[in-house]
């Protein structure tokens, strides 16, 4: 059954029931301007969650999903089958389940109580190996948990994975042990290239709330020891509405003022997930359309929604860029209501300007899905190809609205980051390719935002002991496969059980 007109239906999905676990399809919805999901399992009652709070932006999202994915299968791609998935443009391992904190918000509920497990370098090794053998090898990893630099071996897994020819290696960590400078060194030697810092706020009350301490200084301390080195952070804030919703802005002005190693900031709302004993219920759920209007009230720098696009239009950069070099192969692209973000070009004075100021954003990306395969066109061919692509690309610029001394030149070396993240970490590139920052949000799902087309599109994908890869959301809500691979790792610590070991108990 469908749901009539008047409620605004807006797509039918398939789900699970936030009660039983079980598949139930689920009726997407438009009520007074916002956006609600209701199950409709047979064993339960029906009951519905608001996952959206600004209807405009999500049917808007649906039209980039439609642009990105149809620009994709018109190349050649083909549709996905019910149990297929893209190659993911990052690959995660959880190498620990231990962890120093005990947050009252914790999708993965990380504690240093009951069995814990270290994984074995070897084995962390042969899944990494995995990655790099795929027909489309995954090349980007990101290192989490628990908290993983609580792992003995850590900097000898980071220098595994530069040894495998990992072009980007990544860790989410709560940033307790960069207080150690260094430690900081040690993992930039081992070929650490990016911390995903946890970064809520910057008011210790949040802390408190949040993280159950106070931890401000602290995270102040391990952005000061990393802005010594060359590597990069990215902050990371878990945004629960009725905590530190008003923490966006400061956040914001405070990776501004160390804008040559934050790179961006990456906003999580706080999903129904794991453990969860903050928010109170009574406030409207923290969530992506949130995030944008928040972002502009509170920094006046960004207009809502015209500002903010998906980042599965990032994709179009590759696709366009392997079509004029006659590469057929294409970028995956994650569904477009998993992630909402804007960026900023910074001058030297740490003056921010939206990129929306000077380049019509939407008819570049549009433009660039317009790309057509030159593999038939020979050399020269492709190289006509490139230059009248760059000039219609060009039309796109504004020179007299942009920060002085970018170019569309500068601003293509620019976009050179977004695909190649080794770009980024180059000597003095803020000069060559110009200085930014991004801000994004990803909406992780819960039991009552699941949907199984986000799903089956997701990019970034957790790594088993078997080499196997499992969607995030997959392995942290819904059927939340994490419980049982854990269990495995586990099972596997207990010395009765094997002689050699594949992963240590603590």
């Amino acid at each position: 059954m469908r749901l009539s007109k008047d409620r605004g239906a807006i797509d039918e999905v398939s789900s699970r029931c936030p009660q039983c676990g079980r598949a139930a399809p689920a009726a997407v919805f438009a009520r007074e301007g916002r956006v609600y999901q209701q199950s409709r399992c047979p064993r339960h009652e029906s009951s519905e969650a608001l996952i959206f709070s600004d209807s405009d932006l999500y049917r808007r999202l649906d039209g980039w999903n439609d642009l990105i994915f149809n620009a994709a299968n018109a190349n050649g791609e083909p549709r996905s089958g019910p149990d297929d998935l893209p190659s993911p443009s990052l690959a995660v391992i959880d190498i620990t389940n231990r962890c120093n904190f005990r947050c009252p918000v914790c999708f993965v509920e990380a504690d240093g109580h009951g069995s814990r497990y270290f994984l074995d370098l070897n084995l962390v090794r042969g899944m990494l190996q995995t990655l790099v053998a795929r027909p489309v090898p995954c090349r980007h990893i990101q290192f989490s948990g628990g908290e993983p630099t609580l792992h003995p071996e850590f900097p000898a897994i980071l220098r595994a994975s530069r040894e495998l020819g990992f072009t980007h290696i990544q860790v989410a960590t709560n940033g307790s042990r960069m207080v150690d400078a260094d430690y900081v060194r040690l993992c930039e030697d081992s070929g650490l290239h990016t911390l995903y810092l946890q970064f809520d706020a910057i008011d210790d009350d949040v802390y408190l709330k949040l993280r159950g301490q106070r931890l401000l200084d602290n995270k102040i301390r391990a952005v000061e020891n990393v802005a010594r080195t060359n590597m990069r952070l990215v902050l990371v804030p878990t945004v629960a509405s009725s905590v530190n919703v008003d923490q966006i802005g400061p956040i914001f002005r405070f990776a501004l003022e160390h804008s040559k190693h934050v790179t961006g900031i990456s906003i999580q709302p706080a999903a129904n997930v794991g453990r969860v004993e903050v928010d109170s219920g009574e406030s409207e759920p923290f969530n992506l359309a949130m995030m944008a209007k928040e972002f502009g009230e509170q920094t006046g720098l960004t207009r809502f929604p015209d500002d903010w696009f998906p980042l599965n239009a990032v994709s179009l950069i590759g696709r366009a860029v392997n079509n004029l070099r006659g590469d057929p192969s294409l970028a995956a692209a994650c569904d477009a209501h998993c992630s909402l973000g804007t960026y900023f070009y910074i001058d030297d004075n740490n003056k921010p300007t939206c990129i929306n100021r000077f380049l019509d954003l939407e008819g570049f990306f549009e433009r660039l899905s317009e790309v057509a395969p030159a593999a038939d066109r020979g050399k020269l061919g492709r190289r006509i190809s490139q230059i009248q692509e760059i000039a219609r690309l060009s039309q796109c610029f504004d020179g007299e609205r942009a920060p002085e001394g970018l170019t569309f030149q500068r601003l293509l070396r620019g976009l050179d980051g977004w695909e190649d993240k080794s770009c980024g970490r180059s000597p003095r590139w803020y000069r060559r390719g110009f200085n930014g920052i991004f801000v994004a949000g990803m909406h992780f799902m819960d039991a009552r935002s699941y949907n199984l087309r986000r799903l089956r599109r997701c990019i970034i994908q957790y790594v088993t002991m078997s080499g196997d890869l499992i969607p995030f959301c997959s392995y942290n809500a819904g059927a939340r496969l994490r419980s049982a691979e854990e269990s495995a790792r586990i099972e596997q610590t207990r010395p009765a059980r094997t002689a050699n070991p594949t992963a240590r108990l603590e």
